[in-house]
């Protein structure tokens, strides 16, 4: 398959990428996307790095086609950038052509165009606990003056107003309040990268790169020197096949990854653009602690909920939203604004469970019954760890009969034993981040959790190993003596 890649049209704070190819797509609606960067003025930029987040992006597209694919840009692509991506994505099978003998290149189109100002970090922000927590540690690290939220306007339909909505209810909800609360800046990147993908092909969508890469003409505007998204420790686990080999989950967000695409920025782009997770060291249930002992007044703004309208804090339908309840129990915390009856009795996901019992399911040995598929659970030992401290006492009073059902229902499901662990700081990945601010967010972190080098388990997870002493291998093009 061929693939004629457009020059990206510019137009102020938009770019919008096309390309044409020999055969149909599959994956996306049109061969085209497009992005814009709240107050940044594009055209400041050089085209070679719109050629960047282009090959970050749809490489991954391109190479799920599993055959020879050729693309072709306008203009040469410096050799290192095409390698790095091509290799980040394991998409042997793409060419990259015309290639330029330099290996590095200017971001920009004269000099430097960054702010007058330049920020210390950058969050990736969705407003809720995680995201939160995060930011409040760096705001007390460097001061809020110093840290910069970037939130993406992400329709997942090609609906007509969805864009205006979204924007609308994150500004209102999320943005606006953490700017006036916590005295940070915020910037918008609004994209329809998502919008186009086909329902069905998530495997060919992007990971964290879709933000460290998607957002970097706003990160070097604004002269961001480190940049982190806000997954948790748990979602890293590594599992050990039938030979012994290591398989680690997630692999395209983990520090070993981040690590290379940083130095890729560096020698490429000549940018100190630090990308990481400062989230590894916390687990969920780590960071609701924090709000609830270190930065209370956040709880009554962080919004986990992504399926509300305009002005709507919760749906009350949606899995989140089930679990903001939850950690509230189980934390002792009782948000009076929020209707516990009406997500207990009306949610899908409390109804879910009790449909699940009434097939009439056993405990197993471990004491709680094995989570049904349908509620979408990777890491079962946070979600029994949770349930088992919900305090029903706490709220028995707020609901029905039915709501009060389904919740007793799910206690006796699944909170019939504890783990500990997954409250726990796993000390082991402030080396692994290799950041001076995972230890300082670390010192902060362990004055509300307990720490441990190697965590003691049990998880329900039987076969997940977490041990962040572990280093996962990297493919050798994604990185270069020094590094």
């Amino acid at each position: 398959m061929k693939v004629l890649v457009a020059e990206p049209v510019i137009a102020g704070e938009s770019v919008l990428f096309r390309w044409t190819q020999s055969e149909p797509n599959p994956y996306q609606a049109k061969n085209e996307f497009s992005f814009r960067y709240e107050g940044i003025d594009l055209g400041a930029f050089s085209p070679l790095l719109f050629y960047e987040i282009f090959l970050g992006l749809q490489l991954k597209v391109f190479g799920a086609y599993r055959r020879p694919v050729e693309v072709i840009f306008p203009r040469p692509v410096p050799w290192r950038s095409a390698a790095y991506w091509r290799a980040f994505h394991d998409a042997d099978l793409v060419t990259i052509a015309p290639l330029a003998d330099a290996a590095s290149y200017s971001p920009w189109i004269k000099g430097s165009s960054r702010l007058p100002r330049p920020r210390k970090a950058a969050v990736f922000f969705g407003a809720g606990r995680d995201s939160t927590a995060t930011t409040c540690l760096l705001s007390e690290i460097f001061g809020p003056e110093e840290v910069l939220l970037v939130q993406f306007v992400i329709p997942v339909r090609p609906v007509p107003d969805q864009t205006e909505r979204l924007e609308r209810r994150q500004d209102e909800l999320m943005l606006r309040p953490a700017r006036e609360r916590l005295g940070v800046a915020t910037r918008f990147v609004w994209t329809d990268y998502l919008a186009q993908m086909h329902v069905g092909h998530y495997a060919t969508r992007p990971h964290a790169e879709f933000f460290t890469l998607g957002a970097l003409p706003l990160l070097l505007a604004w002269g961001v020197s480190l940049a982190t998204f806000c997954i948790e420790w748990t979602a890293y686990p590594a599992f050990r096949n039938e030979h012994g080999r290591l398989r680690f989950r997630s692999p395209k967000s983990r520090p070993e990854i981040l690590a290379t695409q940083s130095a890729h920025y560096r020698r490429v782009l000549g940018a100190e653009l630090r990308v990481t997770n400062l989230n590894m060291l916390m687990s969920t249930l780590t960071t609701f602690r924090l709000l609830q002992e270190r930065y209370p007044p956040t709880l009554e703004q962080i919004v986990m909920c992504t399926q509300g309208d305009v002005g709507q804090r919760w749906c009350y339908r949606c899995n989140n939203c089930a679990w903001y309840a939850l950690y509230c129990l189980h934390f002792g915390v009782l948000d009076l604004r929020f209707d516990y009856d009406r997500l207990f009795r009306d949610a899908p996901y409390f109804r879910k469970v009790a449909a699940y019992a009434a097939t009439g399911v056993e405990l197993s040995h471990f004491g709680n019954a094995p989570p049904p598929p349908s509620l979408g659970l990777e890491v079962f030992s946070v979600f029994f760890h949770v349930v088992a401290g919900v305090d029903v006492r706490l709220v028995a009073d707020r609901l029905g009969a039915e709501a009060y059902a389904n919740l007793m229902v799910m206690k006796a499901l699944f909170g019939n034993r504890t783990y500990p662990s997954t409250a726990m700081m796993p000390t082991k990945a402030i080396d692994l981040l290799g950041h001076p601010a995972a230890r300082q967010i670390a010192a902060l972190v362990s004055q509300h959790a307990a720490a441990a080098d190697d965590l003691p388990g049990p998880f329900a997870n039987a076969d997940a190993v977490y041990d962040f002493g572990l280093r996962m291998p990297v493919r050798k093009e994604l990185s270069c003596p020094g590094d």
